[in-house]
């Protein structure tokens, strides 16, 4: 019988495997020659873009010519009183209880988010607490992901902080295989993550760091749809706590993916690094909290 789809069947491996790649170097030259590079004179990167392989020097030079965007923590809490005050009022009582967090602080990282325009902030802020009330209950239930996929040592929370005071999330995505397991166990993993990291940062305005190990990456850890979720929680969910992201180790198969995913991250794409496996102890005050990356 015919493949339903094209693009990406997890149920026709064979016909996916000589496709995929194809679609992807599609998409790649489209968009090689659709959209515009931003130059800027302002080196960011951690990655030595000079020295790299040509995947990772093509892509650096790229993430080398955005400015990270550092958020001053003082400019979070700096927010007039009674805009905050506003935004609490307008979403209700207890809606900090949704994430495990205070009314007071959402109120003002939400309020950051929409520079400083109470209506947007408010609104924003109860689609995001509907949202997470339907989603569960805060903390995660552990039951509510899947052993297994927590012992795969895919996605968890590293014990020591970055340079810059923030925790840091790995993902090994090649431990995260498409249809493995069902999206609702490894978005649920991917909330309790997230949501643990905010609860380790010793100021609660903080921001978090996610090492993405690219090592062994194949076209099998390419999943979309997880990648949507991933980038519009951050957007929609969790405003303006990423605070950097590092791509270890990108092969050249990683090239097409990214040039699909890095449209959704928006402003959020100047926040990645290409980085060597190499160079990840510099990213730590002590070589030796570095995590360990096979």
């Amino acid at each position: 019988p015919p493949c339903p789809s094209l693009c990406m069947d997890v149920y026709c491996p064979p016909l996916r495997m000589v496709l995929f790649p194809i679609l992807l170097q599609c998409f790649w030259m489209a968009d090689s020659h659709s959209v515009p590079v931003r130059r800027s004179s302002s080196i960011v990167s951690r990655a030595k873009v000079g020295n790299a392989p040509r995947i990772m020097r093509s892509m650096g030079n790229e993430r080398a010519r955005d400015a990270v965007t550092w958020i001053p923590q003082s400019s979070v809490q700096s927010q007039d009183c009674e805009a905050v005050a506003s935004v609490v009022r307008a979403a209700g009582s207890k809606f900090g209880e949704a994430f495990g967090s205070e009314d007071e602080i959402l109120a003002r990282q939400f309020l950051f988010d929409r520079k400083g325009d109470v209506q947007d902030a408010s609104e924003k802020l109860k689609r995001a607490v509907e949202w997470r009330r339907d989603f569960g209950p805060a903390p995660i239930p552990m039951e509510i992901y899947r052993d297994e996929e927590i012992n795969s040592a895919k996605c968890f929370l590293h014990e020591s902080f970055d340079k810059e005071g923030r925790p840091v999330v790995v993902v090994n995505v090649r431990n995260h295989v498409i249809g493995e397991y069902p999206q609702s166990s490894s978005q649920a993993l991917c909330v309790a993550t997230i949501e643990n990291a905010l609860q380790k940062m010793e100021d609660p305005n903080g921001q978090l760091a996610v090492i993405f190990n690219l090592n062994g990456f194949s076209l099998r850890n390419a999943d979309f749809k997880f990648a949507k979720f991933l980038v519009q929680a951050l957007y929609k969910y969790y405003p303006q706590r990423l605070g950097a992201a590092y791509f270890i180790d990108a092969p050249i198969l990683f090239q097409g993916p990214w040039r699909i995913v890095k449209p959704w991250l928006r402003r959020y794409a100047s926040l990645v690094s290409f980085v060597r496996a190499g160079d990840v102890s510099k990213l730590f005050a002590e070589p030796a909290h570095a995590p360990k990356l096979s």
